[in-house]
C-alpha cells in the first residue's frame, strides 16, 4: 500500500511540474487540448504536436525549417497562431539579444515589452518576450520563446494572439504546446 501511495505521489509532482515561462506567465493548470496529430517538420529537425483539425504550413529553405498552424475554424479573437521554426545560425543568449528583441518590436511594431527572461526550456538555454501592442484597434499580444539547440542552431517558437478575450488561457495553451515539441536528434 504504501509503494502505491509512494507511486501516485511521484506522477503528481513529475505531471505537476511547469516550465519556467509557464510559472511565470501564471500558467497554473495543464490545458485541455483534445485529439492531437503530430506534424514534422519538412527538414526533419522537429515534430509539433497540435490539435488535430488545426490547419498547417510548412516551409523551408537552406538556413531554415517552419511549420505556422493555427485553428481556421474559429474567429481570430479566439484561438492564436503558432510559428515554430529550426533556423541555422548563431543565436547569442544575452542582454544585447534582449534589448535588440525589445528595440525591434518597440519601434517596427509600437508593441511593449510586458515581461521576458532568461532561463532553460526543454532543458535548453533559452531566452523568451512576451509584447503587446494594437492591431487593427485590438489588442495583439506576441511571445517569442529563443531556444538555443546547437553551436550553431537553434528555434524561434512564437505565439500570436488577437483581442483581449481569454488571453491568459490562450497563452498558457500555446506554451503547452511548445512544451511538446520534440527536437529530432536528442
Amino acid at each position: 500500500m504504501k509503494k502505491i501511495i509512494l507511486f501516485t505521489v511521484i506522477v503528481a509532482l513529475v505531471s505537476c511540474k511547469k516550465t519556467a515561462i509557464e510559472s511565470e506567465l501564471g500558467c497554473d493548470s495543464s490545458p485541455k487540448i483534445g485529439k492531437t496529430k503530430e506534424v514534422r517538420d519538412i527538414l526533419k529537425k522537429f515534430k509539433v504536436v497540435i490539435p488535430e483539425n488545426w490547419e498547417t504550413q510548412l516551409y523551408y529553405d537552406e538556413f531554415k525549417s517552419q511549420i505556422y498552424a493555427a485553428d481556421t475554424t474559429k474567429q481570430l479573437s479566439e484561438t492564436y497562431i503558432l510559428d515554430i521554426a529550426w533556423h541555422q545560425g548563431d543565436l547569442m543568449l544575452n542582454e544585447a539579444l534582449a534589448k535588440s528583441v525589445k528595440d525591434t518590436l518597440n519601434i517596427r511594431e509600437q508593441m511593449t515589452t510586458v515581461k521576458s527572461g532568461f532561463g532553460t526550456f526543454k532543458k535548453k538555454q533559452s531566452y523568451w518576450n512576451l509584447s503587446q501592442g494594437k492591431r487593427s484597434d485590438r489588442l495583439y499580444t506576441f511571445l517569442q520563446v529563443y531556444l538555443k539547440s546547437e553551436e550553431d542552431e537553434y528555434f524561434l517558437m512564437t505565439t500570436k494572439l488577437f483581442g483581449d478575450a481569454n488571453v491568459d488561457a490562450r497563452l498558457c495553451e500555446s506554451i503547452a504546446l511548445f512544451d511538446k515539441v520534440k527536437i529530432i536528434g536528442e
